[in-house]
């Protein structure tokens, strides 16, 4: 069982958090994370499970919430593009832990795509022919 190590100050905070919506707990922690780790700041590939990593550096904030600050930065322009370069992920110290695999890098270079391009490649050229009930081309 873990000792109960909370100060007063921790709980008197932890208190004012939850007072308010979730939207704005988000944004406030969103905000602490940015400003406490470069990592988030530089939009560096980040290592896996580092949200795990987070709940257990902030416990002072809804774990839900935290995966959610990291889900959401993880969805920004900014943070795929960084994930389409590959390269190393990286922990919340900054320091190598990793690599972006191919996968990934391709998947993100499918996100960070202008939509345009996206459906002009995925969807094929379709008939110009008439098509008769049974489906079949009237040439």
């Amino acid at each position: 069982m873990k000792p109960n190590t909370e100060t007063a100050l921790g709980a008197a905070l932890k208190s004012a958090v939850q007072s308010l919506s979730k939207k704005k707990q988000t944004e406030m922690i969103a905000e602490h994370v940015y400003s406490k780790f470069e990592v988030f700041r530089q939009f560096r590939p980040l290592a896996l499970g580092i949200h795990e990593s987070l709940i257990a550096a902030l416990t002072q904030f809804d774990p839900t919430l935290i995966s959610r600050v990291v889900a959401n930065h993880c969805r920004k322009p900014r943070y795929v593009k960084s994930l389409a370069r590959g390269g190393k992920r990286f922990d919340l110290a900054g320091k190598p832990t990793g690599e972006v695999t191919a996968e990934e890098k391709k998947a993100a270079q499918l996100m960070s795509a202008p939509k345009a391009a996206v459906e002009t490649t995925a969807v094929p050229e379709a008939s110009t022919a008439p098509v008769t009930p049974e489906g079949q081309s009237a040439e």
